[in-house]
């Protein structure tokens, strides 16, 4: 009986070896152990290697390679996790044992994360009732985040998945006693999770890009802010660009903006500013005019995420949108648009800047087209803004 005990202790000992070091920084990465490295009391840490004693995790998800990275990421919180690749190994797996996490892949074949949920709640061998279960999403997914918490998932994982949220999952549902005694570090976790986690929705990768900045949250935060800040100008600047066919302007306003937001994380939004520097580069701006919403959309999106975040209540979105709703009702033949043009082109070629805009609002009473109404638009801005060239620029390009 003594030698089960010495056994059962030098396995206690070779594991608190092994887990001692609580963190190891790099940047701002963290490595969660899940044990304190206080004086260790062996006899209280045995239990911790009783069933009773640790928190199992069941990980359901049809890909083996991210089977395998988030096995890794929570068997670094100390945490005993069993992985299988189906909603029905799933169901098997709990009716043989009690777990009390399931994280659950949305997307896996036959029975998805939401069907398999919905069975094991129906599930009369359940085991792991009360266990609570998180489903991993893809960054791009047609569902809202109410459609999971209606189904009964506690919370979302969104790929790609980070290690620091994972872990402050786990913070947050295993009991403090299996907790290590640094509050600075678990502080630290939580903050950095909640974070990322904000971010995350709007498509920016927080915990990615604050390695580039070596873990200096500060200057993080003023680039983001000046991001922010530079949406309404740059974007108004592209447009401008874009409507009176200036292709190396507009290329290098996509370039600045594709680069600055990689850095920042925004790794899509990036993609896409990268296909309009690559439509400018071809002379393909009628394309880029095509896709301009859709880009515009994505950017708005991580605009309107970094303000929330900043607390920039002051953001002006939807800087690029039509401005006039309402009209006369009444079309014009395209001769008459064009003689129209000609007579304000005339207005500014006098140097009477007064009638041409004039001219201007007056035409966008009228019902156009909408690519039109878009120039026309943007030519009452220019004038907005004292940019005369540019409105001659765009009025000739229609």
């Amino acid at each position: 009986m003594g030698s089960i005990v010495e056994k059962g202790k030098d396995l206690a000992e070779k594991q608190l070896e092994k887990l001692n070091n609580l963190r190891t920084r790099k940047g701002s990465e963290y490595e969660f152990s899940g044990l304190s490295d206080k004086k260790i009391d062996v006899e209280k840490e045995l239990n911790l290697y009783t069933r009773d004693g640790q928190f199992y995790v069941l990980l359901v998800d049809a890909d083996s390679d991210e089977r395998i990275m988030v096995e890794r990421m929570i068997d670094q919180t100390g945490c005993f996790i069993t992985s299988v690749s189906s909603g029905i190994e799933c169901l098997d797996q709990i009716s043989k044992d009690k777990y009390d996490l399931i994280i659950l892949a949305r997307n896996m074949p036959r029975m998805d994360g939401v069907q398999t949920l919905n069975n094991i709640k129906h599930n009369t061998a359940n085991r792991s009732k009360d266990a609570k279960a998180y489903v991993i999403l893809d960054e791009k997914i047609d569902e809202p985040d109410i459609y999971f918490e209606n189904a009964g998932f506690d919370g979302i994982i969104r790929k790609p998945i980070d290690r620091t949220i994972l872990q402050n999952i786990i913070i947050s549902l295993v009991p403090s006693k299996m907790l290590p005694d640094d509050e600075e570090l678990l502080s630290e976790i939580k903050s950095n999770a909640k974070d990322a986690e904000t971010l995350k929705k709007s498509g920016v990768r927080f915990l990615e890009a604050l390695k580039d900045f070596k873990g200096d949250l500060t200057e993080y935060k003023k680039k983001a802010g000046q991001f922010v800040d530079d949406y309404e100008i740059v974007s108004s600047d592209m447009i401008d660009a874009l409507y009176s066919s200036k292709n190396k302007e507009y290329m290098e306003y996509a370039r600045n903006m594709r680069d600055a937001a990689r850095k920042l994380g925004a790794i899509y939004l990036s993609d896409c500013f990268d296909d309009h520097v690559n439509m400018a580069k071809d002379d393909s701006l009628d394309v880029a005019e095509i896709n301009w919403r859709t880009l515009v959309a994505e950017w708005e999106n991580v605009v309107s995420g970094f303000a929330d975040w900043l607390g920039k209540s002051s953001v002006q979105l939807g800087s690029t949108d039509i401005l006039t709703s309402n009209t006369n009702g009444i079309r014009l033949p395209a001769s008459d648009i064009v003689s129209r043009i000609d007579e304000i082109l005339g207005n500014l070629e006098d140097n009477d800047k007064e009638t041409a805009i004039r001219n201007c609002e007056k035409l966008s009473l009228y019902e156009l087209d909408p690519d039109i109404r878009l120039k026309v638009d943007r030519v009452i801005k220019a004038f907005d803004k004292d940019k005369v060239n540019t409105a001659v620029d765009i009025l000739r390009s229609i």
